[in-house]
């Protein structure tokens, strides 16, 4: 861990900040699989259970919105920049990780200030990103993305400062080919933002690739393949 005392954020490497996650889902994790009727044979025996599991047990377990905030942050977005890369979170004023413990997932939930613009960060070897994150389960459509976006702005008089807007599209019955990303990219650039950070789109395609398509101040696109394995399964059953 690393306490980066000017902005007040703890940094967690990614395997502390994993194991810490394991250790408190664990049990959930083999409840779901109880639910879905899956044994872990059954996962050994076929890797379609397998990625089902993979691809949807995440969306069941998480418990609330710093939760999602920092599943994220784990799981979806830390490797992008860099395989070292340190996952950080602004504490609350009450709590010095210094003299207190931030050693559990609870813990570390408890110690997050909830009204901070940054969500969450990402420090690598070339700096640290701050995010806010926000979910987007409308139609995925150029137009009605445009709006969200827009409207989000908006709310933080189109100034985020050094926080990079990133939004997840949850919009299962859309198809994502409807999203003109140039024209959105477009359509932002004309609405008068005062800060010049990211406006970040990702979403799966397929189930194949995480994708996360930069839309302002830059058109750009980041894609990597998803798993085909779920890993904490496959580490408990050797």
């Amino acid at each position: 861990m690393k306490y980066l005392k000017k902005m007040h954020m703890l940094c967690l490497e990614k395997e502390e900040f994993e194991n810490m996650y394991k250790e408190a889902r664990y049990n959930d994790l083999f409840i779901f699989l109880e639910s879905k009727g899956y044994s872990v044979d059954d996962l050994k025996k076929d890797p379609k259970k397998m990625e089902e599991v993979a691809s949807s047990v995440s969306a069941e377990l998480l418990k609330g919105k710093d939760e999602v905030e920092i599943f994220a942050a784990l799981f979806e977005y830390s490797d992008v920049y860099g395989s070292d890369s340190m996952v950080c979170f602004v504490m609350k004023d009450t709590i010095d990780p210094r003299k207190k413990s931030v050693a559990t997932l609870e813990e570390l939930k408890d110690s997050i200030r909830e009204d901070s613009l940054t969500d969450f960060s990402i420090m690598s070897d070339d700096g640290l990103r701050q995010f806010q994150l926000k979910q987007y389960k409308g139609k995925a459509t150029t137009v009605d993305l445009f709006a969200f976006i827009v409207e989000k702005v908006t709310h933080y008089g189109k100034d985020l400062g050094n926080v990079n807007l990133l939004i997840v599209i949850q919009s299962p019955d859309s198809d994502i080919g409807d999203i003109d990303f140039e024209e959105l990219h477009e359509r932002i650039k004309s609405i008068g933002l005062k800060s010049e950070s990211d406006i970040l789109i990702s979403y799966n395609e397929e189930n194949k690739f995480d994708v996360i398509n930069s839309v302002y101040p830059t058109l750009g696109t980041n894609r990597k393949e998803r798993p085909k394995e779920f890993k904490w399964h496959k580490e408990r059953m050797a």
